[in-house]
This record gives structure tokens, sequence and C-alpha cells, in this order.
């Protein structure tokens, strides 16, 4: 099962959960931190591509339509996978996008955290590790699956001026564990309405950090680690 979305177009409530941006232009994860210095907040990427390993909740992945706009908070109408779909808003730079929450293995990071994106080649990657986690889990009960980043695979789009080129991420299930017990799913966006009727108010969240210096896309080699390095 796939995570239902059309890729031809080239396209919460709660505490506030950091999150791992995934850079497509660049094929890179990073962990943003946040700083706060007399009541100002800094992001700051933390580049983990290399080291990138989590639980990953895909039990409770939620898809629909994000909104990221350039000096506003993003904006979410998400739902469980499995779910009728929200309606799309009329306002044309919402995009179909996924969220999903992890717990990062300790050596990049060892928290819980989100992410979210609307980007084609991300969604591409994750759609075909939530098909891997459906082929795996009736022999993995109450476990979810352990998740690296194995490689990325350049994805070019359009023409002359318009040409660009993104990078997929090609995920691997290397183990599966328990759920750690901190790992509790927080549902982020009002996503209630029916795909005929009218769409709820989108939920905002803290604004991402923009940005980030271009870089080859990374050939991930996985370090050998302990999952009980999961907490």
């Amino acid at each position: 099962m796939g995570l239902g979305l059309d890729y031809s177009s080239g396209s919460g409530g709660g505490d506030i959960i950091p999150f791992v941006k995934y850079d497509a232009r660049a094929g890179r994860f990073f962990r943003n931190d946040r700083s706060e210095i007399n009541g100002n907040y800094t992001n700051n990427p933390v580049d983990i591509t290399s080291s990138f390993k989590a639980v990953v909740d895909m039990e409770n992945i939620e898809v629909g339509y994000l909104k990221f706009a350039a000096g506003s908070a993003p904006e979410f109408l998400l739902v469980r996978l499995g779910d009728p779909m929200p309606q799309k808003p009329a306002d044309g730079k919402w995009k179909q996008g996924a969220r999903m929450m992890m717990k990062l293995h300790t050596s990049c990071g060892g928290d819980i955290r989100e992410t979210s994106s609307n980007a084609a080649a991300f969604l591409k990657g994750v759609d075909e590790l939530h098909t891997a986690y459906e082929a795996g889990k009736a022999q993995n009960p109450g476990k979810l699956p352990v998740v690296t980043l194995k490689t990325t695979i350049p994805v070019t789009s359009g023409a002359g001026d318009k040409k660009s080129t993104n990078y997929q991420p090609v995920f691997e299930i290397v183990t599966w564990v328990a759920r750690p017990v901190d790992l509790i799913h927080t549902p982020k966006g009002n996503g209630s309405a029916p795909a005929t009727g009218p769409a709820t108010t989108p939920t905002q969240a803290t604004p991402p950090a923009t940005g980030s210096t271009q870089v080859s896309a990374p050939q991930a080699k996985q370090p050998a680690m302990a999952d009980s390095d999961f907490g």
C-alpha cells in the first residue's frame, strides 16, 4: 500500500515537536536544533545524513496538504493514512504532502522528531519505505521499523532554464523493534473534513529553518549501531 498521492504535478495541535528536514535539492537530512538567547530563538541545522537512523512511526503516517510559504509558519491539513483525504484548499500554494514521527538513534540526536515535506522526490522515497513496511509488518507484530538512509537517486525535471535536479531518498529497514515508550503519535493539522466537504482550518507550526548550502548528494553508509541505543 502506498501513500495514495499523485506525483504527476511535481509536487497540529499539541506541543511543538522538533523536526528533521530533508533537503531534496541537496539530498541531505538536517536535524533542526533551536537555541534561545535573551528570548530570541535561532534555528541551527545539523547535518545527520551519514548517520541517519531512526525508529519511524510508520503506523501513524499522516497525509494531506501542506503549505510552506516564505516568511510564514508552515500550515498542515492532514489525516492519518487510510482516512479520507481532506479537500485541497483553494490557495494554489498548497501541495500534497506527508508527515511522520520518529525517534532518532543516539548517534544522530536520540530524541523524538517529526519530518514533513511536500517535495515529490521525498514523498516517493517515503512511499517506497511504506511499501517495505507493509511487506514486513505481519512478521513483526507490535514492532516498528528501524530505518536508515541507504542512498539517494537524482531526479531531473523540466528543461532548459527550468531544468532542475532533486534527490529521492532510498530508505532501508535494517531491523524491527518495539515502539519506544516516548514515541507517542501527536497528530498535526485538522484533517477531519471529508473529501467532498469544505476544508477545515489548517493549523500552523513553528517555521523550519530555510535554505542550506548546496552539496553533492550522499552515498550514505551506516556505521554499526546497537539498537539498544534507541533508549
